[in-house]
């Protein structure tokens, strides 16, 4: 029997007898049809065993295989207009022997590869009608067997309050009741056909359908918005005109479908208060699945492997101490990175070459976040500390969950606290004596063996900074002894900081979207220390080391500095302000710079975004909008920002062009194919909140592949190769989907979540109209 079952696997998949299988026809609206056909696909296994089983860059040739549903599409017999036939015996303008679509337009991409890069296409035919359908009539569209399609007739009722079209897009979690901004956009993209123009659907009515209930509620009409443009980083991330079908009036509590007349429904949506509770539970969970070395094993789905905890995981694992730190020479001059080991033997590394005399190796060496698929936990990692803390500390403790399903649940302890203090750890147990490492590099191939980097004086600024602010926390909390041990423990660094010969003041740090330079770190150590003791010595630095000095100040300068969270504790101080015009310079740089450099934007692109580095798509930086939102006393200014925050949660959380959650393990339509963990575990699909690229050009030195096919670009496939140190066996779950990539998820991206829908959760009963 298991003989057959093989032999009948191996005519399915490799024969070339069966067409390419059609997954569904939808409506775009009165005038277009879209029919959706898949080549094949790739199948993961996710049955937690074999070698591959919880493994980050773990490879196995079962991990997944390709699927080939049989002859292709035929794209050129796709594209003609005769392979087409629509009738209906409702509508008589179809009837007899129907009529052919006028123009035919198509859309094909990569949905997932194998390991090897292999993959089928999915194609979307988008058909432009002759005659607009009629709303309540039923239609059946014959295909002709020349295009492959594995069926030859399918059909499709036109009711705008019951078929979905991608030509709207919504926040797909939902809206609170009070929000002073519902949005909703009208647009799409037609592949070859281009942008589709919606001009004169201007002043339709939109419409809101409770699905359970099935009550219709008038709440608008269609406007236009904007013309398609470049927006920040000089992208164009929606490409094409856009429409907007906002309700901001209607609030009452209930699931929904916003329907657009002549256009059809969304997808489904809540209106309810605390509708941001599980983007912020997924996002807490996601920095969970970042860690490295969590061995919770009851905790579903579970923790990747290895451990690496030395000594006991992976077997006989060893985290050598080097004097290699990123502000050397050498780094640069001999390609030296935290990549460097990986995928190959420890002993061929520069930094085998640069091992401490003695050899002494770190048993101390585990835990912290780690992105994507790799290891490696550097310096710019701090961030994650800094924005899962901010918006407690803004919100003065209102975020205290402590059941968001992580490891620490229920101890007593904020989990959003227990998620940071987790980086803080990592950073202490990576010290050389009195000394503060730099950080751990990716593991060599034998995967026995990390590097840890040299001692720099950034680091040490660095864990005064990441200590105090937990400090300053748990006071919050109300948690003494932690608040007394992390408080000293930043003295500590601090005070082994500032008696180093080279102290790199003027030094700088990525730390993702921007840089600190080693006094913002000094100075965000020096706010938060004068919070916990009131010593004057620690606001003295914040005056010295401030870049507040006029009421337009940038707080935060891109590549050159970045004093947000110092300056957020400053503001927000339990303690007396000495210096009340330096007090004044913040908040109103704050508020000046929130505004220049992000809320604006909100008014002027398509998209209706205020974040400002779309390299990363995805990526909502908003942390100043926040910190605005915060210290501000003006009822209107308040609502203003509080508009830019949602809009942009919104883009995230569905409106955008792939009407999809960028967020794996949200909602009912989220991101499923990522560069990140989660595989092989023995729960389906990836780990929950982590976030892709979505980047439009490759990662920095990146392979490009792009294949023209009958004259059309079918697929441009965006791989980090080089960059990543990868090979094509080390990246089973590469995956692309939407119109744009979807690369490894990163710190910038999950970030946003924090900045968002951690902090917007915390003034609920703010969000109302003012």
């Amino acid at each position: 029997m298991k003989y057959f079952i093989l032999i009948s696997f191996i005519i399915v998949n490799f024969s070339n007898v069966y067409p390419s299988k059609f997954i569904k026809v939808s409506i775009v609206d009165k005038d277009y049809l879209a029919i959706y056909f898949k080549d094949g696909e790739v199948i993961y296994k996710d049955d937690a065993n074999g070698p591959s089983a919880y493994l980050g860059h773990g490879y196995s040739e079962d991990a997944d295989y390709l699927i080939g549903y049989g002859n292709e599409l035929s794209v050129l017999d796709a594209g003609n207009t005769y392979s087409w036939t629509i009738q209906s015996s409702d509508d008589q303008n179809y009837k007899s022997n129907g009529l052919h679509p006028t123009e035919v337009y198509r859309k094909s991409k990569v949905n997932n590869t194998d390991h090897n890069w292999n993959y089928k296409l999915d194609h979307w035919i988008y058909l432009k009608l002759p005659i607009s359908l009629t709303n309540g009539a039923t239609y059946q569209i014959k295909i002709n067997p020349k295009t492959n399609s594995n069926i030859s007739e399918t059909q499709i009722t036109f009711n705008i309050f019951k078929e979905i079209s991608e030509a709207i897009h919504v926040n797909l979690i939902g809206y609170t009741p009070n929000s002073p901004i519902k949005s909703a956009d009208v647009y799409i993209w037609l592949g070859d056909g281009g942008a589709r123009d919606y001009s004169s659907f201007q002043g339709n009515s939109v419409w809101i359908y409770n699905v359970d209930t099935e009550e219709k509620f008038n709440v608008g009409n269609v406007s236009f918005w904007k013309k398609s443009q470049k927006e920040a980083s000089d992208r164009n991330l929606i490409g094409s005109d856009v429409w907007t079908a906002d309700f901001n009036e209607f609030s009452t509590p209930g699931k929904y479908r916003l329907i657009v007349d002549e256009i059809g429904s969304s997808n489904e949506f809540e209106i309810r208060d605390s509708i941001y509770f599980e983007p912020y539970k997924t996002s807490v969970r996601g920095y969970f699945y970042m860690r490295v070395g969590q061995d919770s094993v009851g905790i579903t789905p579970v923790p990747r492997r290895p451990l690496f905890i030395p000594e006991k995981d992976p077997k006989g694992f060893k985290v050598y101490l080097t004097d290699l730190n990123p502000f050397q020479p050498i780094w640069a001059k001999d390609e030296v990175s935290w990549d460097e080991p990986h995928f190959i033997p420890a002993k061929k590394s520069i930094f085998w070459k640069h091992r401490l005399p003695g050899n002494p190796i770190n048993l101390n060496a585990y835990g912290g976040h780690s992105d994507a698929l790799d290891w490696d936990r550097h310096l710019a990692h701090v961030s994650n500390i800094y924005d899962l803390l901010l918006p407690y500390y803004l919100s003065n403790g209102k975020l205290s969950e402590d059941n968001l399903n992580i490891a620490e649940s229920r101890n007593g302890i904020p989990d959003i606290i227990d998620e940071a203090r987790n980086e803080v750890d990592f950073w202490l147990r990576l010290r050389d004596g009195e000394a503060y490492s730099h950080g751990l590099t990716n593991p060599s191939k034998e995967t026995t063996i990390m590097f840890q980097a040299g001692t720099t004086s950034m680091a040490a600024w660095a864990n005064a900074a990441n200590c105090a602010m937990l400090a300053d926390c748990f006071r919050i909390s109300g948690n003494a002894d932690l608040k007394e041990y992390y408080k000293k423990e930043a003295i500590t660094a601090f005070t082994f900081a500032d008696k180093q010969k080279e102290k790199q003041l003027d030094e700088t740090q990525d730390i993702g979207d921007a840089s600190m330079r080693g006094r913002d770190f000094k100075m965000m150590a020096a706010a938060f220390l004068y919070n916990l003791t009131g010593d004057i010595i620690w606001e003295n630095i914040i005056e010295e080391e401030t870049e507040a000095k006029s009421h337009k100040s940038q707080i935060a300068n891109g590549d050159n500095w970045t004093q947000t969270w110092a300056t957020a504790a400053y503001l927000f101080s339990p303690q007396k302000i000495n210096y009340p015009d330096l007090y004044k310079n913040m908040k109103s740089s704050v508020i000046n710079q929130a505004m220049e450099n992000n809320v604006k934007y909100m008014y002027q692109r398509p998209s209706r975004r205020s974040s400002n580095n779309n390299w990363w798509q995805t990526a909502e930086n908003l942390q100043m909008v926040v910190l605005a939102h915060a210290i501000s006393d003006e009822p209107k200014l308040k609502e203003i920002l509080l508009r830019s925050m949602i809009l942009e949660a919104d883009y995230g959380l569905g409106r955008n062009p792939s009407n999809i959650i960028e967020m794996t393990g949200l909602g009912k339509r989220n991101i499923v194919n990522c560069y990140t963990s989660g595989r092989n575990d023995g729960t389906p699909g990836l780990h929950p909140g982590h976030t892709p690229y979505n980047n439009l050009e490759p990662w920095g030195t990146a392979k490009m592949e792009m294949e023209i096919q009958d004259g059309f670009l079918i697929e441009a496939i965006q791989i980090g190769i080089k960059a990543a140190g990868l090979t094509k066996k080390h990246t089973s779950i590469a995956g692309i989907l939407g119109q744009t990539e979807n690369l490894p998820q990163d710190k910038q991206c999950v970030v946003k979540w924090f900045c968002l829908d951690i902090y917007i959760p915390s003034i609920k009963n703010q969000i109302q109209h003012i």
